[in-house]
């Protein structure tokens, strides 16, 4: 595939994914989240802008300056009314190959993002927000050949989500003891439920982490987004970016040796190790593989 048009499906799906990820932090940790006082929504704030990757100012006002920016900001790069923006302009460029379907319900999530939200309709606009994510989702999955277009658009997918946990489980949002620190942040990655399933107690710290870290058959677990993404690397990846894809080859590794037990003792760190590599192979693909050269006068 040529390298433009294999950019393109790649960021249609790490922003349709991005979508997603911002839409649950929002929702969990600021638009459902209990009553706080101001310092408290402000320190929220600043950690989401962080773990997302925002790069406007982090000193959030109140709840509606947060979701303003981080939602419907369309200049904020971090935001979801950006990486819809995104989404349908990558689209739009791969028109020869991504279907009609996936364009059709891009451009519409695109034509139908809201300006302004009140607060008290945050929810649902979040909950619609993800709704349309998993439908652009569900049609390449549902409808896609596996071929070089699904593997990009699910690298895309993968690196993103990888950073953003990984990215969350080192960050202030988890306080590692803490019972409903956990249970939130399991909310957040979409893993409460899955969490729950057989199980007949309330989040315990050391099986949250180890399930959010560990679990390889949770599609919102690290190990199961790494181990997907290593493997979209490895039938992909040129040889331009392999010191990039042997840094996180070796991340995946190392997230591989660590013990059910020792999940809450090492969470943090391999949070940061793993957003880091995931991170450098981005960029790389970005800058060695993606980028188009400016035509020659």
């Amino acid at each position: 595939m040529l390298s433009r048009l294999a950019g393109n499906v790649f960021h249609v799906g790490s922003a349709v994914e991005r979508t997603d990820v911002v839409a649950r932090l929002l929702d969990v940790y600021v638009a459902r989240r209990e009553p706080g006082t101001v310092e408290d929504d402000r320190l929220v704030a600043a950690e989401l802008r962080s773990v997302v990757g925002a790069a406007g100012p982090g000193d959030d006002a109140d709840r509606a300056t947060t979701i303003d920016g981080l939602a419907l900001d369309r200049h904020e790069p971090a935001s979801i009314a950006a990486a819809v923006a995104v989404a349908r302009d990558h689209a739009r460029r791969a028109r020869e190959v991504v279907s009609s379907e996936l364009w059709d319900c891009l451009d519409v999530t695109r034509s139908r993002m809201p300006r302004k939200v009140a607060p008290d309709r945050a929810h649902e606009f979040l909950s619609w927000v993800r709704e349309r994510s998993a439908l652009a989702i569900g049609v390449v999955e549902g409808d896609a050949s596996r071929d070089e277009v699904w593997e990009f658009f699910t690298l895309g997918r993968s690196l993103t989500r990888c950073a953003s946990t990984a990215r969350l489980l080192a960050s202030g949002l988890i306080a590692s003891g803490e019972i409903t620190s956990w249970a939130t942040a399991l909310r957040a990655c979409g893993a409460g439920e899955a969490f729950l399933r057989g199980r007949d107690h309330a989040p315990v710290p050391v099986e949250a982490a180890a399930f959010l870290l560990l679990d390889a058959h949770s599609p919102r677990s690290l190990r199961f987004g790494v181990h997907r993404a290593a493997e979209c690397l490895d039938d992909l990846a040129p040889s331009c970016v392999e010191d990039e894809v042997a840094g996180f080859v070796e991340a995946r590794a190392r997230l591989d040796a660590v013990p059910v037990d020792a999940a809450l003792d090492v969470v943090c760190e391999a949070g940061a190790h793993i957003a880091a590599a995931a991170d450098r192979v981005m960029v790389a693909l970005d800058e060695r593989v993606f980028a188009v050269s400016a035509p020659a006068h």
